[in-house]
């Protein structure tokens, strides 16, 4: 940008950045700070930069509220409008800090209250039926799901942690863990099955078992028939024989397989 201490006449001569203009002492007198092409130039040059860096180009509307494209600009060129993620670590509530964010918390939020954030996040009439978060309902429970519906349901992500899904959209797509935004998947990892397998090349009996033992098996696994065939652990190991199967605990509905974590709360700006 220009400077304007070095670039004006009248100015009130602080240093940057608290330099400032000036007015007239009165009408006519010529000793405000002068209206130039210089500074007009500076204010067109800082719009035009925002919009080219948003990738828009003038609408030919009048700025105003409701059709600011400087604000679509800024929204656009730096994500931060309607329906963008944040992580809140303020100590108190948006609404009482004054911030356009709603934290996740599974709410029904009426659509006239926030229509820009129900514009860009609603899951489409499509979806409305089965969507997992972000769809109409005709009632502030959130029970009726309805596309003529005046409510929005948001998903709750207390005591969950994200986990990306890879498209921005509701999909069908079928794969591991949570697919559609907004769906919640636990408990997905507790507990395992195991088998011990022996091996059927590369080992002879009075190679690697421990004799002494008039154990048996049969074959039909790729093995055959083998005496002595049972280690010092109670393993077999000759032939493609399935030992055992040991179960480390089925896994369970509501309780949680946790990481190492942070508490914080998870919003979405309106």
């Amino acid at each position: 940008m220009i400077d304007y201490l070095a670039s004006f006449t009248n100015t009130d001569g602080s240093a940057f950045p608290d330099t400032e203009a000036v007015n007239v002492s009165a009408p006519g007198a010529g000793d405000g700070t002068e209206f130039v092409a210089l500074m007009v130039n500076d204010i067109w040059g800082r719009a035009q930069a925002m919009m080219n860096y948003a990738g828009l180009t003038p609408d030919g509307v009048t700025e105003a509220d409701g059709t600011a494209q400087i604000l679509d600009a800024l929204n656009k060129g730096w994500a931060i409008g309607p329906g963008i993620g944040v992580t809140y670590w303020k100590n108190d509530t948006p609404a009482a800090k004054g911030d356009r964010v709603l934290l996740l918390q599974g709410q029904v939020i009426l659509i006239a209250t926030y229509p820009l954030l129900a514009a860009e996040v609603y899951c489409g009439d499509a979806n409305n039926a089965t969507a997992p978060a972000f769809y109409k309902t005709s009632d502030a429970g959130g029970t009726t799901r309805s596309t003529a519906g005046t409510y929005l349901v948001l998903p709750d992500t207390r005591g969950l942690s994200l986990k990306n899904i890879g498209d921005a959209t509701i999909s069908t797509r079928t794969k591991t863990g949570p697919v559609d935004l907004g769906e919640v998947q636990e408990d997905q990892v507790q507990g395992f099955d195991r088998e011990v397998r022996g091996s059927t090349t590369g080992f002879t009996v009075e190679d690697i078992f421990v004799g002494g033992q008039d154990t048996y098996f049969a074959g039909g696994y790729g093995g055959t028939e083998t005496e002595n065939n049972v280690n010092s652990q109670g393993h077999y190991l000759f032939g493609d024989y399935v030992e055992d199967e040991n179960s480390n605990g089925t896994p369970r509905t509501g309780t949680n397989t946790r990481d190492s974590s942070i508490g914080t709360n998870f919003g979405i700006t309106y």
